[in-house]
């Protein structure tokens, strides 16, 4: 799973990388993340939600030549999701993106290597949290005079730029908050 929540059951996701884990469950996985995306649209509707997502997955390790906590990039089509999942609730013109850097590795230290099993044991650490929030990030209007393939084309721009920046301004609060040394 991706996201958890103990209070709130519908913010439970299976992650892509798990989703085909057991693959007689994948149908009720996907129901269930379905339920979820439908869920969290109604709290953007309603107004007054904070939602904390991982659009890399959020299991930044170490790179082995540096010994330094690097971010994984993030998932345009991640941050895309929940856009959508906001616009299609009514909700897209108060709801706003806002880069956050954690400095979690030492809390709870993923595998030193992706591709892990599912089920793996992960053990938790007390230390501190550092956290940076960034800026918001601002759509930029896709050109409405465009059609077919090159307003697609546009879009899918739009998607990539928009992750380039929230990404870029959180390894700016990552460095801030010393995330890299951790």
């Amino acid at each position: 799973r991706h996201t958890r929540s103990d209070r709130d059951w519908s913010s439970d996701v299976y992650s892509k990388k798990h989703i085909d884990s057991e693959p007689e469950l994948k149908p009720a996985k996907m129901q269930h993340n379905q339920r979820s995306m439908k869920q969290l649209g109604a709290l953007f509707a309603k107004g007054g939600t904070c939602m904390w997502y991982a659009p890399s997955g959020g299991r930044d390790r170490r790179d082995p030549d540096t010994g330094k906590v690097e971010p994984a990039m993030f998932d345009p089509n991640a941050i895309e999701m929940v856009r959508l999942v906001a616009e299609g609730a009514g909700a897209g013109a108060k709801t706003h993106l806002y880069p956050m850097a954690l400095a979690t590795h030492n809390i709870f230290p993923p595998p030193s290597t992706v591709g892990g099993a599912f089920g793996e044991e992960r053990r938790v650490q007390y230390t501190h949290l550092s956290v940076a929030v960034c800026d918001e990030v601002k759509d930029k209007p896709v050109d409405k005079t465009l059609t077919g393939p090159e307003a697609r084309k546009a879009s899918k721009q739009a998607r990539v730029d928009r992750c380039k920046v929230a990404y870029a301004q959180m390894k700016e609060g990552y460095m801030a908050i010393g995330g890299y040394d951790q």
